[in-house]
Protein backbone atom coordinates (compact mmCIF):
# COMPACT_ATOMS: atom_id res chain seq x y z
CA UNK A 1 0.00 0.00 0.00
CA UNK A 2 0.77 4.14 -0.11
CA UNK A 3 0.03 5.43 3.35
CA UNK A 4 0.25 9.14 4.48
CA UNK A 5 1.53 10.20 7.62
CA UNK A 6 0.50 13.57 8.47
CA UNK A 7 2.57 14.60 11.83
CA UNK A 8 4.83 11.32 11.10
CA UNK A 9 8.12 13.17 11.84
CA UNK A 10 6.74 12.99 15.49
CA UNK A 11 7.97 10.22 18.52
CA UNK A 12 4.82 7.80 17.29
CA UNK A 13 4.57 9.21 13.18
CA UNK A 14 8.40 7.93 12.90
CA UNK A 15 7.74 4.55 14.88
CA UNK A 16 4.84 3.75 12.46
CA UNK A 17 6.59 4.61 9.39
CA UNK A 18 9.32 2.30 9.95
CA UNK A 19 6.51 -0.61 11.13
CA UNK A 20 5.13 0.30 7.88
CA UNK A 21 8.02 -0.12 5.74
CA UNK A 22 9.60 -3.09 7.11
CA UNK A 23 6.09 -4.79 6.05
CA UNK A 24 6.95 -3.35 2.43
CA UNK A 25 4.37 -0.52 2.15
CA UNK A 26 5.44 2.92 0.66
CA UNK A 27 5.05 5.82 3.52
CA UNK A 28 4.70 9.28 2.55
CA UNK A 29 5.44 11.76 5.54
CA UNK A 30 3.74 14.80 5.53
CA UNK A 31 4.81 17.57 8.32
CA UNK A 32 6.48 20.75 8.94
CA UNK A 33 9.64 19.34 9.90
CA UNK A 34 11.64 16.78 7.96
CA UNK A 35 12.16 13.21 10.28
CA UNK A 36 15.01 13.13 12.75
CA UNK A 37 16.45 10.32 10.84
CA UNK A 38 16.02 8.72 6.82
CA UNK A 39 14.27 5.71 6.33
CA UNK A 40 14.29 3.29 3.83
CA UNK A 41 11.08 3.66 1.48
CA UNK A 42 9.94 6.84 3.17
CA UNK A 43 9.59 9.81 1.14
CA UNK A 44 9.26 13.27 3.14
CA UNK A 45 7.19 16.31 1.93
CA UNK A 46 6.88 19.58 4.01
CA UNK A 47 4.15 21.25 4.45
CA UNK A 48 2.13 23.35 7.18
CA UNK A 49 -1.55 22.02 6.33
CA UNK A 50 -2.93 25.45 8.88
CA UNK A 51 -1.18 27.53 6.11
CA UNK A 52 -0.64 25.91 3.11
CA UNK A 53 -2.54 23.51 0.35
CA UNK A 54 -2.34 19.96 0.64
CA UNK A 55 0.15 18.68 -1.57
CA UNK A 56 -1.59 16.34 -4.61
CA UNK A 57 1.10 13.88 -3.98
CA UNK A 58 0.00 13.13 -0.17
CA UNK A 59 -3.79 12.06 -1.36
CA UNK A 60 -2.56 9.85 -3.76
CA UNK A 61 -2.28 7.05 -1.63
CA UNK A 62 -4.03 3.78 -0.32
CA UNK A 63 -4.74 5.06 3.56
CA UNK A 64 -4.14 8.45 5.27
CA UNK A 65 -3.09 8.26 8.89
CA UNK A 66 -3.59 11.23 10.37
CA UNK A 67 -1.22 12.09 13.64
CA UNK A 68 -0.96 15.96 13.24
CA UNK A 69 -1.10 18.33 16.30
CA UNK A 70 1.01 20.21 18.33
CA UNK A 71 1.86 18.49 22.20
CA UNK A 72 -0.60 19.12 24.51
CA UNK A 73 2.00 19.31 27.29
CA UNK A 74 2.66 22.84 27.77
CA UNK A 75 1.32 25.75 29.21
CA UNK A 76 -2.20 26.15 28.38
CA UNK A 77 -2.75 30.32 26.80
CA UNK A 78 -5.64 31.08 25.48
CA UNK A 79 -3.64 31.13 22.39
CA UNK A 80 -1.97 27.85 22.84
CA UNK A 81 -5.10 26.27 23.55
CA UNK A 82 -6.11 27.76 20.04
CA UNK A 83 -3.53 25.98 18.19
CA UNK A 84 -4.56 22.57 19.89
CA UNK A 85 -7.59 22.54 18.79
CA UNK A 86 -6.33 24.24 15.26
CA UNK A 87 -3.79 21.79 14.45
CA UNK A 88 -5.95 18.63 14.79
CA UNK A 89 -9.61 19.84 13.44
CA UNK A 90 -8.35 22.62 10.80
CA UNK A 91 -5.29 20.04 9.31
CA UNK A 92 -7.94 17.40 9.21
CA UNK A 93 -10.66 18.96 7.39
CA UNK A 94 -8.23 20.51 4.81
CA UNK A 95 -7.07 17.20 4.41
CA UNK A 96 -10.54 15.46 3.56
CA UNK A 97 -11.44 18.76 1.22
CA UNK A 98 -8.56 18.12 -0.82
CA UNK A 99 -9.60 14.43 -1.16
CA UNK A 100 -13.48 15.60 -2.20
CA UNK A 101 -11.97 17.59 -4.72
CA UNK A 102 -9.78 15.01 -5.68
CA UNK A 103 -10.07 12.50 -8.35
CA UNK A 104 -8.54 9.98 -6.44
CA UNK A 105 -10.38 8.61 -2.94
CA UNK A 106 -8.34 6.55 -0.45
CA UNK A 107 -9.54 3.64 0.79
CA UNK A 108 -9.16 4.78 5.00
CA UNK A 109 -8.55 8.27 7.24
CA UNK A 110 -7.25 6.79 10.39
CA UNK A 111 -7.21 10.13 12.59
CA UNK A 112 -5.33 10.23 15.77
CA UNK A 113 -7.83 10.82 18.79
CA UNK A 114 -7.27 10.61 22.90
CA UNK A 115 -8.90 9.04 26.10
CA UNK A 116 -9.71 12.39 26.89
CA UNK A 117 -12.52 12.21 24.74
CA UNK A 118 -14.46 10.86 28.20
CA UNK A 119 -13.26 13.50 30.68
CA UNK A 120 -13.01 12.45 34.05
CA UNK A 121 -15.10 9.37 34.25
CA UNK A 122 -14.18 8.30 38.40
CA UNK A 123 -14.91 4.92 39.19
CA UNK A 124 -16.68 4.02 35.56
CA UNK A 125 -15.80 1.83 32.91
CA UNK A 126 -15.33 3.88 29.69
CA UNK A 127 -15.22 1.66 26.25
CA UNK A 128 -16.31 3.27 22.88
CA UNK A 129 -20.19 3.61 23.71
CA UNK A 130 -19.54 5.69 26.75
CA UNK A 131 -20.46 9.59 26.51
CA UNK A 132 -18.05 12.57 26.12
CA UNK A 133 -16.60 14.71 29.01
CA UNK A 134 -17.11 18.23 28.61
CA UNK A 135 -13.59 19.41 29.82
CA UNK A 136 -11.37 21.15 27.14
CA UNK A 137 -9.68 18.04 25.87
CA UNK A 138 -13.15 16.37 25.86
CA UNK A 139 -14.01 19.47 23.56
CA UNK A 140 -11.60 18.80 21.52
CA UNK A 141 -11.57 15.25 20.25
CA UNK A 142 -15.16 15.30 19.78
CA UNK A 143 -14.55 17.98 17.30
CA UNK A 144 -11.26 16.33 16.21
CA UNK A 145 -13.50 13.36 15.19
CA UNK A 146 -16.08 15.30 14.16
CA UNK A 147 -14.04 15.96 11.53
CA UNK A 148 -12.63 12.86 10.73
CA UNK A 149 -15.31 11.13 10.92
CA UNK A 150 -17.14 13.77 7.00
CA UNK A 151 -14.16 11.11 5.55
CA UNK A 152 -17.23 9.02 5.24
CA UNK A 153 -18.74 11.32 3.29
CA UNK A 154 -15.62 11.02 0.18
CA UNK A 155 -15.97 7.22 0.67
CA UNK A 156 -13.29 6.27 2.70
CA UNK A 157 -13.63 3.87 5.87
CA UNK A 158 -12.83 6.30 8.98
CA UNK A 159 -11.21 4.77 12.46
CA UNK A 160 -10.82 7.37 15.13
CA UNK A 161 -7.67 6.09 17.62
CA UNK A 162 -8.38 7.11 21.27
CA UNK A 163 -4.84 6.42 22.93
CA UNK A 164 -4.16 6.77 26.36
CA UNK A 165 -0.82 7.34 27.55
CA UNK A 166 2.23 6.02 25.18
CA UNK A 167 4.79 4.54 27.26
CA UNK A 168 7.92 4.72 25.10
CA UNK A 169 11.50 5.23 25.04
CA UNK A 170 13.05 8.07 24.22
CA UNK A 171 9.94 10.59 24.47
CA UNK A 172 6.48 10.80 25.45
CA UNK A 173 5.44 10.60 29.61
CA UNK A 174 8.70 8.33 30.10
CA UNK A 175 10.82 11.06 28.77
CA UNK A 176 9.47 12.91 31.48
CA UNK A 177 8.76 11.37 34.22
CA UNK A 178 11.83 8.94 34.19
CA UNK A 179 14.94 11.59 34.86
CA UNK A 180 12.54 12.58 37.89
CA UNK A 181 12.42 8.78 39.49
CA UNK A 182 15.70 8.66 38.92
CA UNK A 183 16.22 11.39 41.28
CA UNK A 184 14.64 10.07 43.78
CA UNK A 185 11.68 12.64 43.93
CA UNK A 186 8.93 10.48 41.60
CA UNK A 187 5.52 9.28 43.44
CA UNK A 188 1.63 9.15 42.51
CA UNK A 189 0.19 12.38 41.15
CA UNK A 190 -1.96 13.84 43.82
CA UNK A 191 -4.15 11.35 45.67
CA UNK A 192 -2.94 8.54 43.54
CA UNK A 193 -6.57 6.86 43.62
CA UNK A 194 -7.30 7.90 39.78
CA UNK A 195 -7.24 5.75 37.31
CA UNK A 196 -4.71 5.70 34.64
CA UNK A 197 -5.09 3.90 31.25
CA UNK A 198 -1.82 3.65 29.30
CA UNK A 199 -0.45 1.66 26.16
CA UNK A 200 2.44 0.44 25.42
CA UNK A 201 4.42 1.98 22.25
CA UNK A 202 4.74 -1.73 20.36
CA UNK A 203 1.13 -2.13 20.88
CA UNK A 204 -0.38 1.44 19.58
CA UNK A 205 1.53 0.64 16.61
CA UNK A 206 0.31 -2.60 16.17
CA UNK A 207 -3.66 -1.12 16.93
CA UNK A 208 -2.72 2.13 14.11
CA UNK A 209 -1.90 -1.29 11.84
CA UNK A 210 -4.89 -3.16 12.51
CA UNK A 211 -7.28 0.56 11.80
CA UNK A 212 -5.28 0.69 8.17
CA UNK A 213 -5.18 -2.86 7.37
CA UNK A 214 -8.57 -4.40 8.88
CA UNK A 215 -11.29 -2.92 7.17
CA UNK A 216 -13.71 -4.76 9.14
CA UNK A 217 -12.70 -1.78 11.88
CA UNK A 218 -14.24 1.69 11.80
CA UNK A 219 -15.42 4.36 13.96
CA UNK A 220 -13.85 5.31 17.61
CA UNK A 221 -11.51 3.01 18.59
CA UNK A 222 -9.61 2.29 22.44
CA UNK A 223 -6.00 2.20 21.98
CA UNK A 224 -5.39 1.45 25.80
CA UNK A 225 -3.96 -1.57 27.43
CA UNK A 226 -6.58 -3.98 28.73
CA UNK A 227 -5.37 -3.47 32.41
CA UNK A 228 -5.81 0.35 33.69
CA UNK A 229 -3.86 0.70 36.97
CA UNK A 230 -4.54 3.51 39.59
CA UNK A 231 -1.94 6.39 39.42
CA UNK A 232 -0.13 5.07 42.67
CA UNK A 233 0.33 1.34 41.20
CA UNK A 234 1.80 3.08 38.04
CA UNK A 235 3.88 5.18 40.01
CA UNK A 236 5.36 1.93 42.16
CA UNK A 237 5.83 0.28 39.09
CA UNK A 238 7.95 2.46 37.80
CA UNK A 239 10.12 3.18 40.91
CA UNK A 240 10.35 -1.10 40.55
CA UNK A 241 11.83 -0.65 36.79
CA UNK A 242 13.81 2.04 37.61
CA UNK A 243 15.30 0.58 40.85
CA UNK A 244 13.77 4.07 42.81
CA UNK A 245 11.26 4.12 45.57
CA UNK A 246 7.88 5.58 44.50
CA UNK A 247 7.02 7.64 48.22
CA UNK A 248 6.93 11.59 47.44
CA UNK A 249 3.44 11.97 46.19
CA UNK A 250 2.82 15.52 43.87
CA UNK A 251 0.05 17.28 45.79
CA UNK A 252 -2.31 18.91 42.93
CA UNK A 253 -1.62 22.29 43.73
CA UNK A 254 1.98 22.18 43.11
CA UNK A 255 0.75 20.63 39.62
CA UNK A 256 -1.14 23.21 38.72
CA UNK A 257 1.60 26.14 39.50
CA UNK A 258 3.62 24.64 37.32
CA UNK A 259 0.98 23.50 34.66
CA UNK A 260 -2.20 25.34 35.02
CA UNK A 261 -5.37 23.94 33.32
CA UNK A 262 -3.72 20.78 32.00
CA UNK A 263 -2.82 19.63 35.83
CA UNK A 264 -6.69 18.95 35.56
CA UNK A 265 -6.33 17.03 32.96
CA UNK A 266 -3.24 14.54 34.13
CA UNK A 267 -4.69 14.10 37.62
CA UNK A 268 -8.36 12.98 36.16
CA UNK A 269 -9.51 9.26 36.32
CA UNK A 270 -10.17 7.25 33.26
CA UNK A 271 -10.84 3.96 33.43
CA UNK A 272 -10.85 2.23 29.69
CA UNK A 273 -11.79 -0.51 28.27
CA UNK A 274 -10.46 -1.47 24.72
CA UNK A 275 -13.64 -3.20 23.77
CA UNK A 276 -13.86 -2.28 20.34
CA UNK A 277 -10.17 -4.23 19.72
CA UNK A 278 -10.66 -7.09 22.15
CA UNK A 279 -13.53 -8.02 20.25
CA UNK A 280 -10.85 -8.80 17.51
CA UNK A 281 -7.99 -10.67 16.86
CA UNK A 282 -5.60 -7.87 18.49
CA UNK A 283 -2.79 -9.80 21.09
CA UNK A 284 -1.25 -7.64 23.27
CA UNK A 285 2.37 -7.47 23.54
CA UNK A 286 2.35 -6.06 27.04
CA UNK A 287 -0.90 -6.50 28.96
CA UNK A 288 0.35 -5.71 32.00
CA UNK A 289 2.11 -2.88 33.69
CA UNK A 290 4.78 -3.90 35.22
CA UNK A 291 5.86 -6.32 31.97
CA UNK A 292 5.29 -2.91 29.78
CA UNK A 293 7.92 -0.88 32.14
CA UNK A 294 10.63 -3.48 32.57
CA UNK A 295 10.85 -3.53 28.87
CA UNK A 296 11.39 0.01 28.37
Amino acid sequence: MKITITGGSGFIGLKLSKLFTDLGHEVLILDIRPPRKEIKGVKFVEANLLKEPVPPEAIECDAIVHLAGVNIFGRWTEDYKKLILESRTKTAKTLIDAIKASEHTPEVFVSASAIGYYGDGGEEKLDESAPSGNDFLANVCKRWEAVAQTSEDAGMRWVSVRTGIVLGPGGGMLGKLVPIFKMFLGGPLASGNQWFSWIHIEDLLNVYKKAVLDSNLSGPVNAVAPNPVRNKEFAKALGSAVNRPAIIPVPKFALKIVLGELANEITMSQRVIPKKIQETDFNYKYPDINSALKNL
